[in-house]
């Protein structure tokens, strides 16, 4: 899937004033100057939440889907 970057820098902006992550300035591995972004705390705990409810989707359709095929 590509993102265009209208779409991710702005996401990352968002993602970093909520304090779900954190940057810093480095240099990537073509000596190019790269901004590099990490999970903070809050944001893995965010993860871990949205997660369990993506889980809990998940099987609510798959004993829809069986159920469905069942009849």
């Amino acid at each position: 899937m590509l993102i265009e970057q209208g779409a991710l820098y702005p996401a990352l902006y968002r993602l970093e004033t909520q304090g779900l992550i954190s940057s810093e300035w480095g240099v990537s591995d073509n000596n190019r100057r790269a901004k590099y972004y990490t999970l903070t705390a809050e944001g893995k705990k965010r993860l871990k939440d949205e997660l369990g409810e993506w889980n809990r989707l998940v099987e609510a359709m798959a004993l829809v889907l069986a159920a469905k095929a069942a009849q």
